[in-house]
């Protein structure tokens, strides 16, 4: 009962020329029902012998072409048909009163409430006119006809219009629920894709790498560090691709902050550094001793910090030494990794660039900004967020 309430209250308060437009079938079939009238009524005049006067004939055929204007612009067609229902009272015309009462349920369907109550009025006049005005030949039983006709035709026509308006409602909240339910899938899917990105860009590298030492060294030493590298890397893999498959099979949440970290951003670091020096890399850090980050910018630095190790692992592999910087100023925070590579040198793994496109609309998101370019020296990795992202 609210529901229908609130249905008509909007019905109400909608501006003058609005109007529900008929689909493509009802415009066709309305043309052609008014088509059909058309040729009838005018089989039936040229066959009465001239019982029905011409102002009859004008008013009943202005009329049902009126109700061909539904098809295109119903307050136009309303309009016409309160100028012929008006000319048809001053005339004392009362034959097409029945099918102005009809029409009444076309106009509340298509027209605003107040171009409805115009047309009623105007057809409640017309009726009360016929029945007022002497040899006219409108009986009472006529007029309570055409009444109780024209309420029918009012009723259904609002009850059509509910649902007509009902249907558009759960239209549009499908299709934001079809946008929502497509937005948060793409989400899923970069968050899944970022994770499989980790695995193999990180893990998956450093087997990679320790593989080749294994294969060019003798030392006993070196393959014994390689091969625990190794063991670790490949151990973390399987625990993270675990992960990632419950991920997808909808047992773990996907949203941002669920996503596993390091403990910190010293563990991180930690990490980073451990796996750099294990091929041989010299790596300076010079970060605060206590830095106190939200999750956001944390989760975004770890990261950066991540990638950028696998980087230099992967297309780097002529580095000799590694500086990490971090400094927190005026309510940002700025994190620069450089290295010391020649150009010509990689370790032949293959690239997507996709590690680095994520990290700028990470970035991006979170309101700062990011940047990986070569420099004469080396490569350098620059990042800042502010500490409110």
């Amino acid at each position: 009962m609210t529901s229908i309430f609130a249905d008509l209250r909007s019905y109400a308060r909608a501006p003058f020329w609005e109007y529900n437009a008929l689909g493509p079938l009802a415009r066709r079939t309305l043309i052609v029902v008014v088509a059909v009238i058309l040729v009838l009524d005018s089989l039936f005049r040229a066959t009465n012998g001239g019982a029905t006067s011409v102002t009859s004939a004008v008013v009943t055929t202005s009329l049902t072409m009126a109700v061909a204007l539904f098809a295109w612009r119903p307050p136009v067609a309303t309009l016409v048909l309160i100028a012929v229902a008006l000319g048809a009272l001053v005339a004392g015309v009362s034959e097409p009163l029945l099918a102005g009462a009809a029409v009444a349920g076309l106009v509340s369907f298509t027209c605003s409430a107040m171009l409805t109550s115009t047309y009623l009025v105007t057809l409640i006049a017309w009726l009360i006119a016929m029945v007022a005005m002497p040899g006219v030949g409108l009986q009472p039983l006529g007029a309570i006809v055409t009444g109780l006709v024209s309420i029918v035709s009012l009723l259904l026509g609002l009850a059509l219009r509910q649902q007509f308006e009902r249907a558009k409602t759960l239209a549009t909240q499908l299709e934001a629920s079809e946008r929502e339910v497509a937005e948060q899938l793409r989400h899923e899917r970069d968050l899944i894709a970022d994770e499989l990105h980790d695995i193999v860009a990180h893990e998956i590298t450093i087997v990679a790498l320790h593989a080749a030492v294994l294969e060019r060294t003798e030392d006993s030493s070196t393959r014994t560090q390689s091969q625990t590298a190794i063991r670790e890397a490949a151990v973390q893999a399987l625990t993270d691709i675990r992960r990632v498959l419950g991920m997808v099979r909808g047992e773990e949440n996907l949203s941002p902050e669920r996503v596993p970290a390091p403990d910190s951003l010293e563990g991180a670091l930690a990490a980073s550094v451990k796996e750099l020096r294990n091929a041989g890399i010299d790596v300076q850090v010079d970060v605060p001793e206590e830095v106190r980050l939200p999750n956001a910018p944390l989760l975004a630095l770890i990261r950066v910090i991540r990638e950028s190790a696998t980087n230099v692992l992967k297309h780097a592999t002529g580095a000799r030494h590694v500086s990490i910087s971090l400094r927190v100023e005026h309510d940002w925070v700025h994190l620069r990794i450089t290295d010391d590579s020649p150009p010509a040198h990689t370790a032949g793994l293959p690239s997507s660039g996709y590690g680095i496109v994520r990290l700028r609309e990470r970035f991006r998101v979170f309101g700062g900004s990011f940047d990986a370019r070569r420099e004469p020296e080396g490569w350098v990795v620059s990042a800042a967020l502010p500490l409110t992202a």
